[in-house]
């Protein structure tokens, strides 16, 4: 697949790569995971946005709404830490 950080995909196509139901797509969404941007006549999600969340979650369990919770709280926490914030 070519890399292009622009190109924006479907829902259905975000499923089908990642290998996701729909409540698990609306699960990371609702978490904020995932960032979807509504453009013509529906919701899409850029390349970047996909490869950034299998670089940030790779070897974290996100199967469940309460584990990819708590994953995006160690997730989020990583990110602070590099960029040099302490809470």
């Amino acid at each position: 697949m070519e890399i292009r950080p622009t190109r924006m995909f479907k829902w259905a196509e975000v499923q089908e790569d990642l290998g996701i139901s729909q409540k698990q797509l609306q699960n990371f969404i609702e978490l904020g995971i995932l960032k979807p941007i509504y453009l013509g006549n529906g919701w899409k999600f850029s390349q970047q946005e996909i490869l950034d969340f299998q670089k940030d979650y790779a070897g974290l369990d996100v199967s469940n709404y309460e584990k990819a919770k708590d994953c995006k709280k160690i997730v989020d926490a990583q990110k602070k830490l590099l960029q040099g914030g302490v809470s």
